[in-house]
C-alpha cells in the first residue's frame, strides 16, 4: 500500500490539508498527518484544528518519514507555508525525498517553501499569486491550476484543492480506481 505524509504547521489551509487526506484515503492510500508542533491538534489559519497522527519535532522522527512514504504533501495557508518554510527538519525530509525520488506535493503558497530549500529547481511549478515572485527564482512558473513536473507537483490554491489532490492520486494508483472514486463523488 502506498502511503504519503501531510506535513501540518500551524495556520495550514485547511481544505489544501483535508481535499488530498480525503481523495487519497478514498483511493485506498494510507495517509499520515504529521504535526509540526509539540500538539496533535493543529489549528488552521482560520481556527478549525485537525488532529494529526503523529510528530515532526525531532531528527529521528525524519527517517520514518523518509522510508515509509511514497509521498510527501505541504498545504499552503498563512502563516502555514512560512512555518513550513522555517522549519529545519522539513527542509530535511524534502531534501531526503528528492533525493531518495519521491513524489513532493505542495499547494498556494507552499511552493515558496519549496523554493526557499531549493527542491527539484528548475521544474515547472504553479503557485498562490501572493507567491509568485519568490517562486520564480527557484521555477519555471505555470498559470495551470495544478503542475506535475516529474515527482513535483504543485497547485494554485485553495479553489483549486480537489484538482490537486487527484494530481497527487494520479501519481500514486490506477486510473481505473481514480475513475472509481470520482464516480462515487459525483464528479464529471
Amino acid at each position: 500500500m502506498k502511503k504519503v505524509f501531510v506535513l501540518l504547521a500551524p495556520g495550514f489551509e485547511i481544505l489544501e490539508a483535508t481535499a488530498p487526506i480525503d481523495v487519497l484515503e478514498r483511493c485506498g492510500v494510507e495517509v499520515e498527518k504529521v504535526s509540526l508542533t509539540d500538539e496533535l491538534l493543529v489549528p488552521s489559519s482560520h481556527s478549525v484544528f485537525l488532529k494529526a497522527d503523529s510528530f515532526l519535532i525531532e531528527e529521528n522522527d525524519i527517517q520514518r518519514i523518509v522510508i515509509q512514504g511514497d509521498m510527501v504533501i505541504l498545504p499552503g495557508g498563512y502563516p502555514g507555508y512560512r512555518n513550513l518554510a522555517e522549519n529545519s527538519l522539513v527542509g530535511l525530509i524534502l531534501k531526503e525525498y528528492e533525493k531518495a525520488e519521491k513524489f513532493i506535493s505542495a499547494i498556494c503558497g507552499a511552493p515558496s517553501a519549496l523554493a526557499g530549500f531549493e527542491i527539484m529547481a528548475g521544474r515547472k511549478a504553479t503557485c498562490h499569486s501572493s507567491v509568485r515572485d519568490a517562486v520564480a527564482k527557484t521555477y519555471d512558473l505555470s498559470s495551470e491550476k495544478t503542475e506535475r513536473d516529474g515527482l513535483l507537483i504543485t497547485g494554485r490554491g485553495a479553489g483549486v484543492c480537489l484538482e490537486f489532490a487527484f494530481e497527487c492520486a494520479k501519481a500514486l494508483v490506477s486510473e481505473d480506481i481514480i475513475a472509481e472514486v470520482k464516480r462515487k463523488m459525483e464528479i464529471r
